[in-house]
């Protein structure tokens, strides 16, 4: 059955058409930019009227077709409202499945809701290494100003949410739940990333996945706290070098737990490129049953067929502080272990770092003069 509704703005009319009665409707309101508008059903062909047409937006129950992206970009001052399950059909493309971008944007999932990536059609323990080609999941990119606030994520099909090139964001109470790729074949999983952005602050982030809990590749002036992170490759810086923007300034990592990982925290900078790495901080920091490394920070990143094992010294990392972190690695992993090229590590301070269980010892290489940092 078709239905035209029509909208009127101001002193114009616009007419929308929906595929089906379910597919969009339009709450009563002011018949202005400030009108109530959801989107519904197993189409997406109605978005772009609202999007013109509403300043409180909500996706309730959306099917979102095969190979098409939720573009919700271009908003200003507007407030989005997720309710119920949002899904998205199979296709082998890069996504992302959702897009947002604009500036004054309020960002909020009601509870019960859920973004079902269903990622088991795509797994297949390459990730983005090879096999299918896997969508990424959720992206912010160009957006300004902005809240996030309890989200649900299920079961990504790799990298699971992007922070790209935006500045001022608050990302509160963010759920990724991954889990199932521990038993079939999720890789690539990262929970957050974020590049090219200023001034993000995210906090109480539970994670559950088979890559970084966070990975800052670039940006300036970012805090991650009161995360609880599982499964993955830790806390991570980078990694850094071989992009447009390769300059990590001013990291804070406070208040978080890694338990059942590959690594704890992590820095990493890619073997034979350029960069700067400055003012990461990691504080209150408690790791549980690490596999591999406690602490690792290392010069010599290559993606495939792995690292190199000779860092290079194109990226220092300088004022690196790690205070407060305590816990265990399993017996066959190394409790800290540093491989910079000569001259990288620069002023760096750390403070009541215990860190025991791992019997593989490493020799350190290239520990920055005058400095309390240890290796075991």
């Amino acid at each position: 059955m078709k239905l035209i509704l029509k909208i009127l703005i101001g002193l114009g009319v616009v007419a929308v058409a929906a595929s089906e009665i379910t597919s969009a409707t339009f709450f009563s309101g002011p018949l202005n930019r400030a009108t109530s508008c959801t989107l519904t059903g197993n189409s997406i062909d109605e978005l772009d009227a609202i999007k013109s047409s509403c300043n409180d937006i909500t996706i309730e129950n959306l099917a979102v077709p095969a190979g098409k992206t939720l573009d919700l970009t271009g908003l200003s001052d507007v407030s989005i409202t997720f309710k119920g399950n949002i899904s998205f059909g199979y296709a082998e493309w890069k996504g992302p499945l959702v897009l947002i971008s604009g500036t004054n944007i309020n960002i909020t999932g009601e509870r019960g809701h859920v973004f079902d990536g269903q990622g088991a059609r795509w797994w297949d323990n390459l990730g983005s290494n090879g096999g299918v080609r896997k969508p990424r999941f959720f992206k912010i990119r160009y957006l300004h100003n902005a809240v996030v606030n309890h989200i649900n994520f299920l079961n990504s099909p790799r990298h699971c949410f992007a922070i790209h090139n935006c500045t001022n964001i608050t990302v509160n109470n963010v759920v990724m739940n991954t889990k199932d790729g521990d038993t079939r074949g999720g890789h690539n999983t990262d929970a957050i990333n974020v590049k090219g952005s200023e001034n993000v602050f995210i906090s109480d982030t539970v994670v559950q996945n088979q890559d970084d809990c966070i990975a800052v590749r670039s940006g300036k002036n970012i805090h991650f706290s009161r995360a609880s992170c599982s499964g993955g490759h830790g806390i991570s810086i980078g990694s850094v070098g071989n992009r447009t923007n390769n300059l990590v300034e001013n990291v804070y990592f406070t208040h978080c737990t890694v338990a059942n990982s590959e690594n704890g925290i992590r820095i990493k900078t890619v073997v034979n490129a350029t960069g700067l790495v400055s003012g990461v901080t990691y504080d209150n920091i408690t790791l549980s049953k690490i596999r591999d490394y406690g602490i690792v920070v290392r010069g010599d990143y290559r993606n495939m067929p792995g690292p190199t094992g000779t860092p290079s010294n194109g990226i220092p990392i300088r004022n690196v502080r790690i205070t407060n972190v305590h816990g265990t690695v399993q017996p066959r992993g190394t409790n800290i272990y540093i491989l910079l090229g000569e001259g990288v590590a620069q002023n760096w301070h750390w403070s009541n770092v215990s860190i025991t269980g791992g019997r593989r010892n490493r020799t350190c290489q290239q520990l920055p003069p005058n400095t309390d940092v240890f290796c075991a």
